[in-house]
């Protein structure tokens, strides 16, 4: 038998007991108050063996916790001439924004920084300039593209976005081109092999190479061998908008699915219940789709309930107009500040795709409720919004002969403009008027 412990031992025990959550809460606050930063890399070898008036041009991946000071000081500066740098550009923009990803390009001479470049966006950078009193400059340029109009064609097999990455095409071209035409198509039912998209659009270069893509201005879908023209004009309220040729907006007041290229799982009508094991009326349309897949709006209103019971998970309702309700059930998580009596607008992400509740994997089920009735979504005909006014037509019917010409035809025309020569993104010859020597 083993003895019994005596006091002291049990003394001891009860200490210990206390001593465990005393270390983990030390240990919790270390975590919070002295967090620790990811490694900084080293400098590449190759740049040791150079010295600084040799090495004209640096580039500097800015990484996980990386302050621009220290980025700056990676890439060869001193670190008062850093932060001198960093104080002189705060005024056109503060480098404390810089972010992990992103790669700053020093440019060196006689071993002093010459001039910086660092991309803001797809579309501004800044440039700090050294001038001949040795403070800097620094300003936010738009970058340098070069803008040619082409026309692109794409032939479907299984999907546009299956095809738009068979196109040779960069993937940031499905969205926008998908959303021309998600009024007029299902693109999870509606589309079929053999079905083509044509587009004329703005194509961005840099460097000879395509960087980005500017407005589509006008496509063409050729689905079921019926011909679907949207056209980008300017809206009579302001802004753009996209309508068909003859002045209706595509606009509705439904979109057809509120999530992306997904597939039908579970119709509207009378099924068996994959969990209670017994049929009933299904009220509303399953979508399978993965996990964390944002969920939009169909259409604007006002959100009356938010919550989460068993069988519908995290639940969100929306009101709509000429008494229409909206139902998006097993909901992961919802949009931040998604709150009741908050006006969303169409195609706002409300919440991403999960399986909380009866559910037996990652789906949205999407409900319509018309005057307190359940419809089947697949099968509404929505209503267009407002079409052009009647005066805007004649200029309009001009604008679709124009924009419309290019992507009619059995093959795509080539560029519409003939580029002409760029200097390189961060080069001295890119600011008019400068000289290639700031100083």
């Amino acid at each position: 038998m083993n003895p019994r412990p005596s006091i002291r031992q049990l003394r001891n025990r009860r200490r210990l007991l206390w001593f465990i959550p005393v270390l983990f809460l030390a240990a919790l606050l270390a975590w919070k108050f002295f967090p620790v930063r990811a490694p900084v890399p080293e400098v590449p070898p190759a740049f040791h063996d150079l010295t600084l008036s040799e090495a004209q041009e640096v580039q500097v991946q800015i990484v996980p916790g990386d302050c621009c000071a220290v980025a700056l000081e990676r890439g060869g500066m001193e670190a008062g001439e850093a932060a001198r740098l960093v104080a002189d550009v705060r005024p056109a923009y503060d480098l404390a924004r810089i972010r992990s990803g992103q790669t700053m390009t020093l440019f060196f001479e006689s071993g002093l920084l010459r001039n910086l470049v660092y991309p803001i966006d797809r579309d501004h950078f800044l440039e700090a300039v050294r001038d001949a009193g040795g403070r800097f400059r620094g300003r936010v340029a738009a970058v340098p593209y070069d803008v040619r109009r082409e026309t692109v064609r794409i032939r479907i097999e299984n999907s546009l976005y299956e095809a738009t990455l068979a196109s040779g095409e960069m993937m940031e071209l499905f969205e926008p081109l998908s959303r021309m035409f998600e009024y007029d198509v299902d693109f999870n039912r509606d589309v079929q092999p053999g079905d083509t998209v044509t587009a004329l659009l703005e194509k961005k270069y840099l460097d000879g190479r395509l960087a980005a893509y500017g407005d589509i201005l006008a496509a063409e879908m050729v689905n079921k061998g019926k011909s679907i023209q949207v056209v980008r004009y300017r809206a009579p309220g302001g802004g753009t908008g996209f309508y068909h040729p003859d002045g209706r907006s595509t606009r509705r007041m439904f979109l057809r699915c509120p999530l992306p290229f997904v597939r039908v799982t579970s119709r509207y009508g009378m099924r068996r219940h994959p969990i209670l094991g017994y049929s009933r009326q299904h009220n509303g349309t399953d979508f399978a789709a993965p996990y964390g897949t944002p969920v939009r709006a169909t259409a604007s209103g006002v959100v009356t309930r938010r919550g989460r019971d068993p069988g519908r998970g995290n639940y969100v309702i929306i009101r709509h107009g000429n008494g229409y309700a909206s139902h998006y059930y097993h909901l992961q998580r919802f949009a931040g500040g998604l709150r009741a009596g908050q006006r969303v607008d169409q195609g706002q992400v409300i919440g991403t795709v999960g399986s909380t509740g009866l559910s037996t994997g990652p789906h949205l089920h999407y409900g319509l409720v018309h005057n307190g009735r359940y419809i089947n979504p697949l099968r509404l005909q929505s209503p267009s919004t407002a079409p052009l006014p009647r005066e805007m037509l004649a200029e309009f019917h001009e604008h679709c002969a124009r924009v419309l010409a290019p992507i009619a035809g059995p093959a795509p025309k080539k560029a519409l403009m003939i580029p002409t020569a760029k200097p390189r993104l961060g080069s001295p010859a890119m600011i008019p008027g400068r000289s290639p020597d700031p100083r």
